[in-house]
């Protein structure tokens, strides 16, 4: 992992912050999972010592966890308010899945998902879940839905998004994703009966 940016020297060696620790952290949650987080690794992968790393941290689980409130509040609360801007609820659940078409799969979120019982992992997982489903709910209530209807269908967005993610690290699998993003959007957003379907997008997506 590349270190970012350089926050000074002593003795010509470059000074890591706890940043610094929590983003190589978060690169071995990616590859390896919670379990793939050691002092050692992260200290080798950083080109950096074990006493740098207890100088800004206690220990591994104190990392993890700060390295999770890094990916929660980069992943969602950092970007949510933009997606609540926009004020056509139709296009707010459009843009959110164009998002989850045009982004790559972060394997951050991937691991975590996979690892949700952990006790470590747990806490910050259902934070994240409970803001996330409250965004996609007001979706669905500001599109006419009932309010039973519309945690149920915020709940199917997003096993939607987990798993499609899960879903993306098979190339093979990946390859018989629906190609016409509005369809989902359609899906999702119509009763089937009494909902008009909602106007094709001029990209052919």
């Amino acid at each position: 992992m590349t270190v970012r940016e350089a926050r000074g020297t002593r003795s010509g060696k470059t000074l890591l912050t706890r940043e610094d620790w929590m983003r190589s952290a978060l690169a071995a949650i990616g590859d390896d999972g919670v379990g793939g987080v050691t002092v050692d690794r992260l200290a080798r992968d950083l080109r950096a010592t074990r006493g740098s790393f207890y100088w800004h941290f206690r220990g591994r689980d104190e990392l993890i966890g700060a390295a999770l409130e890094l990916w929660a509040r980069e992943s969602t609360e950092e970007r949510l308010p933009e997606l609540e801007a926009i004020a056509d609820p139709l296009g707010r659940l459009r843009a959110l899945i164009r998002t989850v078409y045009e982004a790559p799969a972060d394997p951050v979120e991937v691991a975590l998902s996979a690892n949700a019982s952990d006790p470590r992992v747990a806490p910050t997982i259902a934070r994240v879940l409970r803001r996330r489903l409250a965004a996609l709910r007001t979706i669905f209530r500001d599109l006419g839905f009932s309010t039973s209807e519309a945690s149920d269908r915020a709940w199917l967005t997003y096993a939607f998004y987990i798993g499609h993610h899960q879903l993306l690290g098979n190339a093979e699998i990946a390859a018989h994703q629906p190609a016409r993003l509005q369809r989902l959007v359609s899906v999702l957003s119509s009763t089937g009966t009494d909902r008009p379907k909602a106007r094709e997008e001029t990209d052919g997506r």
